[in-house]
């Protein structure tokens, strides 16, 4: 797991990166040592590994001991209270049926497809606030734009 997201960081220059994971309290344990196992060009300099947040999903971090709800909670991250940090895997379940349609196309077709599907995934969400969800609305909705 180390080497494949610090392969996806290598050329971005973001100042703070939240790991939410469940389990990170265990994975951030013994990360800086772990980081020099890595090819030189993707090990952060100790600035960069200062810069890194983890934290448990809320979901999650109440199966944790009172040291890690303390240490790890979204709660007590500055700018994360109102997180849960499930929202991703809630959007992996909208969009997983659409891999089958996007996994052939080129690079510039399979982004386009997918910012379409995730503008019309907020575009729903924003069209509903206020009212119970209706499946039947939802898959109307679904086939006339993408079918």
């Amino acid at each position: 797991m180390d080497f494949v997201l610090f392969h996806s960081l290598l050329g971005t220059k973001n100042e703070r990166i939240m790991f939410s994971y469940d389990i990170a309290c265990q994975w951030s344990r013994n990360l800086s040592d772990r980081v020099l196992q890595l090819p030189d060009l993707m090990q952060l300099s100790d600035e960069q590994t200062r810069l890194l947040w983890f934290a448990i999903p809320k979901f999650h971090i109440s199966a944790h001991g009172a040291s890690c709800q303390t240490n790890f909670s979204l709660n007590y991250q500055q700018h994360m209270a109102r997180t849960d940090s499930k929202d991703p895997e809630r959007w992996w379940a909208h969009i997983n049926p659409v891999s089958m349609s996007t996994r052939e196309m080129g690079p510039g077709a399979r982004l386009d497809t997918l910012d379409d599907y995730a503008t019309a995934w907020n575009w729903q969400k924003i069209a509903g606030f206020g009212t119970v969800r209706d499946s039947k609305r939802q898959q109307f909705f679904l086939k006339m734009y993408f079918h």
